[in-house]
């Protein structure tokens, strides 16, 4: 028994990218795989989206990084913690206006959301390895009513994958 588990862990890949440095503007294409009661989305949906990731640190991959979204409200920031080689993952919230009672509340709707982030391909740069490629998911499992009606929130998640854009190697 013994045997095959060392075997196993011997014949486990190594992760593509441990050292990868991400950093940069990524264009991602993606598609929604869950949306209940979301406006303006529906399963299967594809988007377009523009991800700013920014290292915390000097070199290599850093155990943070903060990643700025562009949304058709704004765009908001979290910090993405490593949870591996080449993996970053960080939860964040924003919020919607939400009508009640004849009333709309500008943050009446809070929406937390977790985000997962590997890189899937790199290339040497200098004495650097730097993402190119990345693939990410979104996942919204809730909403949060901040009003004091009644109402049925949704949910959504959405599937990316994209490429550093030309300007941010330069």
């Amino acid at each position: 028994m013994l045997m095959a588990v060392a075997t196993a862990s011997a014949a486990a890949p190594a992760p593509p990218f441990p050292d990868a440095r991400l950093q940069g503007s990524f264009q991602l294409a993606g598609r929604v795989i869950a949306a209940h009661a979301v406006r303006g989305e529906h399963v299967g949906q594809t988007v377009a989206r523009v991800w700013s990731f920014n290292s915390t640190c000097p070199s290599g991959q850093c155990p943070q990084i903060a990643l700025v979204r562009a949304r058709a409200g704004g765009s908001d920031s979290l910090v993405l913690k490593r949870v591996g080689p080449g993996q970053y993952r960080g939860n964040g919230s924003f919020s919607l206006p939400l009508r009640c009672a004849g009333r709309v509340y500008p943050h009446g709707e809070q929406v937390p959301f977790t985000i997962s982030v590997r890189i899937t391909l790199a290339v040497p740069f200098g004495d650097a390895i730097v993402a190119t490629r990345v693939s990410a998911t979104y996942l919204n499992r809730r909403r949060i009513n901040r009003t004091r009606c009644v109402a049925a929130l949704g949910h959504d998640a959405a599937s990316y994958h994209g490429h550093l854009t030309p300007i941010a190697a330069i």
